[in-house]
């Protein structure tokens, strides 16, 4: 089971007022966003959290009477979860992000950034086979396209696994095996995990899910 949610904070701040919104989401998320300096990432972080109290009502789930508590390199989670559900929050710019699901994930999203010099990131960051897959590509536009479709990919399987940063970028790596996505960790691919590229109404992002199903994993 997976379950997809993506919110416009342009949009959404048009529905509804700041103290609306703010008067539904956890304790935590409220330390969260009393923290943030400005106005347009407490309504990110907020949308995030909504989209999640959206996803959660349609399940029956009461968010109002759930608690957050945290795993390993600080993942939230339901506490005492009755319905064994699992979530995942990203947001950039302008666009929220959730996923739930019944078992592991993480999601991210990103927005295209046509300005910075990505083949450099990508040289920092990501595995040597992903670097040549964006240097492979033969138009400017593929490049940047190839550059954002692995960097979603690459940060929801973070999420999914809860390492955060003890996972390095070019620990491991994203291929396309008939343009599905799969990932290799130590040159073998890890079974039971699920990568997807998912798309928002807004064509200036990319975003994508990792689902890890703990009893196909070995």
């Amino acid at each position: 089971m997976k379950k997809i949610y993506f919110l416009d904070i342009n949009n959404f701040k048009k529905d509804f007022s700041y103290e609306e919104i703010y008067n539904q989401v956890s304790s935590y998320r409220k330390k969260k966003v009393d923290k943030l300096m400005f106005e347009k990432d407490k309504w990110l972080s907020l949308g995030a959290e909504y989209l999640l109290i959206k996803g959660l009502k349609e399940l029956d789930i009461d968010y109002s009477k759930m608690e957050i508590d945290f795993i390993e390199n600080n993942k939230p989670i339901l506490k005492n979860n009755p319905k064994n559900i699992y979530f995942n929050l990203s947001h950039s710019e302008e666009m929220a992000m959730c996923v739930i699901s019944d078992c592991n994930v993480g999601c991210d999203i990103q927005k295209i950034n046509k300005k910075e010099n990505l083949l450099q990131i990508a040289e920092r960051f990501f595995h040597q086979k992903e670097i040549e897959m964006i240097g492979n590509a033969t138009m400017e536009e593929e490049k940047i396209n190839m550059f954002y479709r692995i960097w979603v990919l690459k940060e929801s399987y973070i999420k999914a696994t809860g390492k955060g940063l003890q996972t390095s970028l070019n620990d491991f790596r994203i291929c396309f095996d008939y343009e599905k996505p799969k990932v290799f960790v130590n040159d073998k691919l890890e079974e039971g995990t699920i990568l997807e590229e998912v798309q928002s109404e807004n064509p200036n992002y990319k975003s994508a899910i990792c689902l890890i199903n703990k009893k196909e994993k070995k």
